[in-house]
């Protein structure tokens, strides 16, 4: 017969005097347990937290809460500093530290001006308050129309479905091909002044908007824009346009040095032998000495006096590749700067040999260009992408305001067709 040991605890004991290793065994157990629980009940940690509440308690207020994370993709309120409050200063890149970031070493001004970014749906977060008409183009004859501010909305314009002359006296011309729409395509710009639109990329037409030209294989077409009328120079020779001032058209032999000026009543003039030149204003010319540096290599921007025929050594950096995207209203070159190490670009405005300024970069945060920047009375209108203030970038346009900073204007892109009027 089985012999029970007894039930409840006092079984239990029974059983264990019966068995004094595995007695042993559990005391030890069981003091380990004990030793655990006093350790952490006494740790400092817990110490801390709980004079912390006693504290809180005998002083009558409440633990505030564990703070609550709110998710910009859902339409949260952002992190203080977002412009879009209205009442801050340019939201900076929490990863990159102090915004805006700094410049290039050798930039005088230092830091580059404030950045207004846009927000993550590329909407701006804030904008140059301003009331005018942008006129933009998406990449072929009727693709023209305007972004209105304030407010930002676009509106087509049919009207922009124009294309070159079929015709001119005495040949057909072959235009130069745009980039990238195509043979019959240049570009387009609004002409304020006559209240439409031509084919021709905004350097391509006169400050004035009286003119606008366009390079066959054989010549230059200078159109009279009042009257549609037509005039050939420079017959029989095939040209690249380098910029249209109220003084005639500029351009060069295609790859060869030199700069020639076709003047709207007819004729020529050589103004200089040296030289690629990539704009124009109305007294000088900038571009480059070669036509290209090996990879790798640094060029600079070289300045041509249109009435001296003087060329001048205006910009370079160390370690960056320089080209000209346009000039300002007063015609200093603004430059385009790439960084050799892949890491980024910037915007310069280079007003003499030594004295030249950052106002834009991209690297991890900012802006970066993209085709002709286009001067008004506002400032300087650029087409290109901009980083938005919670990562990622987005295409639009943005306007550099001299002695403000530059405003990502809108999330709509392509390329400009005239300044803001």
């Amino acid at each position: 017969m089985r012999q029970r040991t007894g039930t409840g605890w006092v079984g239990k004991i029974r059983f264990l005097r019966g068995r004094p290793v595995l007695a042993i065994g559990l005391s030890a157990l069981s003091l380990l347990l004990v030793a655990g629980v006093i350790f952490f009940v006494t740790s400092p940690r817990s110490g801390a937290r709980a004079g912390s509440l006693s504290a809180l308690r005998g002083s009558g207020a409440t633990p505030s809460p564990a703070p609550s994370i709110a998710n910009p993709g859902l339409g949260a309120t952002p992190p203080i500093g977002n412009p879009a409050s209205g009442s801050f200063p340019p939201y900076g890149n929490p990863a990159s530290g102090a915004f805006p970031p700094s410049g290039d070493s050798a930039s005088p001004s230092g830091p580059y001006p404030p950045y207004y970014a846009p927000a993550s749906n590329g909407s701006p977060v804030t904008t140059f308050s301003i009331d005018c008409r942008l006129p933009v183009y998406a990449g072929g004859p009727g693709s023209g129309g305007f972004i209105v501010f304030p407010g930002g909305s676009f509106i087509a314009d049919p009207r922009s479905a124009v294309n070159l002359p079929s015709s001119s006296p005495g040949a057909t011309p072959t235009p130069q091909p745009g980039p990238g729409y195509g043979p019959n395509f240049t570009g387009l710009t609004y002409d304020h002044q006559y209240s439409r639109w031509l084919p021709a990329p905004t350097n391509w037409v006169s400050p004035d908007g009286s003119h606008y030209a366009y390079a066959g294989t054989d010549g230059i077409y200078i159109v009279n824009v009042a009257d549609g009328s037509q005039t050939e120079v420079g017959q029989g020779h095939a040209w690249a346009l380098v910029g249209v001032q109220n003084a005639g058209v500029y351009a060069n032999n295609p790859g060869q040095p030199g700069l020639w000026l076709f003047p709207f009543s007819g004729g020529s003039r050589s103004v200089s032998s040296a030289g690629y030149w990539q704009a124009v204003s109305a007294t000088a010319a900038y571009g480059t000495t070669t036509s290209a540096v090996p990879q790798g290599a640094a060029n600079a921007i070289i300045r041509l006096d249109l009435s001296t025929g003087a060329i001048t050594d205006w910009f370079t950096r160390e370690g960056k590749q320089s080209s000209v995207l346009g000039v300002d209203a007063q015609g200093n070159v603004i430059i385009n700067l790439y960084f050799l190490n892949n890491s980024g670009s910037e915007i310069w405005i280079a007003t003499g040999p030594t004295s030249a300024s950052a106002i834009a970069g991209r690297a991890y945060f900012g802006f970066q260009a993209n085709g002709t920047a286009v001067a008004d009375s506002h400032g300087i209108w650029f087409a290109g992408y901009g980083s938005t203030i919670y990562g990622g970038s987005t295409s639009g346009v943005a306007l550099y305001v001299p002695g403000r900073g530059l405003y990502f204007m809108s999330g709509i892109g392509g390329q400009l067709a005239g300044g803001c009027d």
